[in-house]
């Protein structure tokens, strides 16, 4: 198991200068972690930043000054990403439940695209768009009809708020072209989070080449835009295989040969949690260990309402996350949580400090008999999806900082939530 910082030194140096619970976020990892895709995507293909995955603004820029353009989600998002100095040309707001309000602020602040997920929105798009005058580029995103698995969470090929059905493609498509104040530039497909596999981008990644020349063809125009997804699988669980980022750009770069004679301007993959996810970790300290009919119980000081990923995916998938500790005696050693029965290790309930029973971070976890107040647990792969995602706001606890490691090894505080 990767985990993005791994010097006990930092850790403990991290906590005495800024308290605990905190995230701790290496940058020399986050850097690797997107030229991975990078070098594996055909030069000709653009890699946009889900801001979703970590809102973190400074987080954001660094990515973005590796040249990433970004995805968005909201209007915080977009406004968040224009205030670190994304110009809004580089910005793609996607997302199935835009408001009136946030599609005109985009229209308002030239976007390159806004992608559309119903007949709805775009008459909504329409609407804005010819009170201000302007004309919005628009793509349309595919809820293709897959035949072929991948995903840990699924958001095509099933019954869905994202995306218009291939079925209504075409019908949407006329519906588009019917309004003046909205310029269709291409489609979009997202096949969902968590994908291990390549047989569904064996499938998904031809057929969006496939309707981009159907669609030029029926209509007489010439699409510039295709986006082709991501969710590119992110190992957290014990027994989890790396995704084949290599392969799946060999995919894209053998679709591009044959589809040379679209000429696609702009053909673009997205990704969140494979570029931040592993360069994170979150840490907490021990409060109390108690007994309880018969189990043990570690009270952290942080809890679920800091990592949601512990009870929203962890706890659906029932799979093993992992878990490194530090003990008082020895702050200089990380050392991982065994599996299995282990003599001088007690299976324990890792718990947070909130007053709900269901603030169970981690249960039956082989930690040793010794733990105790003031040790140190580390919860690697936590860089996505972690403080913002959380339910932060329950019983008003201090938020836990975000501290940033530099290559030089210097830490910084970048939280900017509160």
């Amino acid at each position: 198991m990767q985990v993005a910082v791994h010097e006990a030194q930092t850790i403990v140096s991290a906590i005495e200068r800024f308290g605990s619970p905190l995230f701790l976020y290496d940058e020399s990892r986050l850097v690797a972690n997107y030229a991975s895709i990078r070098e594996a995507l055909p030069q000709a293909v653009r890699l946009y930043y889900s801001m979703k995955a970590n809102p973190n603004p400074y987080l954001c820029s660094t990515i973005h000054q590796l040249d990433s353009p970004i995805e968005v989600a909201s209007i915080g998002e977009y406004r968040r990403a224009v205030s670190i100095g994304v110009p809004a040309e580089e910005i793609v707001f996607t997302g199935p439940g835009k408001s009136r309000e946030e599609i005109r602020a985009c229209i308002e602040g030239g976007i390159f695209c806004i992608n559309a997920e119903s007949v709805q929105e775009l008459q909504v798009i329409q609407e804005e768009a010819q009170q201000l005058g302007a004309t919005v580029p628009v793509t349309l995103r595919v809820n293709l009809k897959t035949t072929r698995a991948g995903s840990r969470m699924a958001s095509v090929g099933i019954p869905s708020q994202f995306g218009i059905d291939e079925d209504q493609l075409e019908d949407a498509i006329r519906t588009l072209l019917m309004k003046p104040q909205l310029h269709f530039i291409g489609l979009h497909t997202y096949q969902g989070t968590q994908n291990f596999h390549l047989d569904y981008y064996r499938e998904s990644v031809p057929r969006m080449f496939d309707w981009v020349r159907k669609i030029n063809r029926q209509f007489d125009l010439h699409l510039s835009t295709v986006g082709l997804g991501g969710g590119f699988g992110v190992p957290h669980f014990i027994g989890d295989e790396p995704f084949p980022i290599m392969e799946f750009g060999r995919i894209v770069a053998e679709e591009l040969r044959k589809n040379e004679d679209l000429n696609l301007s702009h053909i673009f993959v997205e990704s969140g949690r494979f570029i931040t996810a592993r360069m994170g970790c979150y840490i907490s300290q021990v409060l109390y260990v108690k007994h309880s009919h018969g189990k043990r119980f570690a009270i952290i000081d942080g809890g679920t309402h800091h990592r949601a990923f512990s009870t929203v995916m962890g706890r659906s998938f029932k799979a093993h996350l992992p878990i490194r500790y530090i003990l008082q005696d020895k702050k200089d050693t990380i050392r991982e949580e065994v599996s299995g029965a282990h003599e001088g290790h007690v299976p324990t309930n890792v718990v947070g400090k909130l007053c709900t029973p269901t603030d169970v971070v981690q249960s039956g976890v082989q930690l040793p008999e010794a733990l105790d107040r003031g040790d140190i647990l580390i919860f690697p792969n936590s860089g996505a999806y972690g403080l913002s995602c959380g339910n932060l706001y329950f019983l008003s606890h201090t938020l836990p900082k975000e501290i940033w490691l530099a290559p030089d090894g210097s830490l910084q505080d970048v939280s900017w939530l509160g």
